[in-house]
């Protein structure tokens, strides 16, 4: 019985570390075709869904990720002029954010592709044995058609 679990738990640790691989070229195929890394685009769409509203603190804390992580992206995100930082007037250190006009294209840009991702994956029959489509293949298929977005302008690419 130990043995039994012990061979269930390789399989499972396996298996984690592939859907780990898998995910991790997935996320780096959305960075080549969209620009951005995926927590930036996760950035970009909690502000979207919050203009003016948020703050690097509340993105922050409402995304779980570090605020030293979040400030990072969100730097990255006004210097290629994705994101507007303004300053509210009572009180200097609260600065809500929004996204300017490309900072939306982008948004809606990357947000299509995941759709149209997870689509391509929804409609992959599975058998017994599972799928042989891997996340990676359905980003790749999902990313066809899309290049690198700069200033809300999109370019077609190669196949990867």
């Amino acid at each position: 019985m130990a043995k039994s679990k012990v061979v269930h738990a390789e399989s499972f640790f396996e298996s984690y570390m592939e859907l780990k691989r898998e995910l991790e070229k997935s996320a780096t195929r959305f960075q080549r075709a969209m620009g951005i890394s995926v927590d930036q685009y996760a950035i970009l769409h909690h502000i979207l869904e919050n203009p003016g509203k948020l703050t690097s603190a509340t993105v922050a804390d409402s995304r779980g990720i570090s605020r030293a992580a979040v400030s990072r992206g969100i730097s990255q995100l006004i210097r290629r002029g994705y994101v507007l930082q303004s300053y509210q007037s009572s009180d200097r250190r609260v600065r809500p954010l929004s996204l300017t006009t490309s900072g939306e294209e982008l948004e809606m840009t990357c947000h299509d592709l995941l759709v149209k991702s997870a689509k391509i994956m929804s409609e992959t029959p599975l058998s017994a044995e599972g799928s042989q489509l891997t996340v990676g293949e359905a980003n790749t298929d999902a990313c066809v058609g899309y290049g690198t977005i700069n200033a809300g302008s999109t370019r077609r690419v190669r196949d990867f």
